[in-house]
């Protein structure tokens, strides 16, 4: 049985869909932070809080590997830059609608530009917005602490940088960049 448009999405030859934690492991591990292990990467999803996973795959086959992702997940803002995003963001007037954060972005080297990143963050952004459409809430913020070289990527996409940029240790310059997202 095929799956509905509101569960994956294709684009240039890959199937995009909610996927499950593990699936996201070796992608990461490669592209964004190389000393990660299995239990550091659950780390980051170990309080409870609602989030889901999206992931690229090539292909049909459901166990063809990661190439793509992005992760959404109900957190307050916290650490650096946070300040400014609560400042903007609630001189917007959504300061009181809910955050969700945006993590562990990453597509392979070999297909950055390929506009796959954008499809995923795009089909990300839906599932939260039909989420909040669920529940009733009209509109959320998403931020997320990206690194200063994806600016332009995060621009593209509706993102805005706040705040002065930051060095997060171990992978580099950072600003945070935030949006809202109305319930679909």
């Amino acid at each position: 049985m095929r799956k509905s448009l509101r569960e994956t999405a294709e684009h240039a030859g890959h199937r995009i869909e909610l996927v499950p934690l593990d699936a996201l492991f070796d992608l990461r591990k490669t592209v964004l932070r190389p000393w990660l292990t299995p239990d550091g990467a659950k780390a980051a999803y170990a309080d409870g809080a609602e989030r889901f996973h999206v992931g690229a795959r090539p292909g049909r086959a459901p166990d063809e590997g990661v190439v793509s992702t992005a992760s959404f997940k109900i957190e307050h803002p916290h650490g650096p830059g946070s300040d400014a995003l609560l400042a903007h963001a609630g001189a917007e007037g959504y300061w009181a609608e809910g955050y969700w954060r945006l993590l562990s972005m990453a597509t392979y080297p070999e297909l950055q530009g390929s506009g796959l990143g954008g499809a995923v963050l795009g089909f990300g952004v839906a599932a939260l917005a039909r989420r909040l459409a669920e529940r009733g809430a009209a509109s959320a913020v998403v931020w997320c602490q990206g690194r200063s070289g994806a600016r332009r990527f995060y621009e593209r996409h509706g993102f805005a940088a706040v705040g002065e940029e930051f060095e997060n240790p171990g992978t580099g310059p950072h600003f945070v960049f935030w949006r809202r997202v109305a319930a679909a």
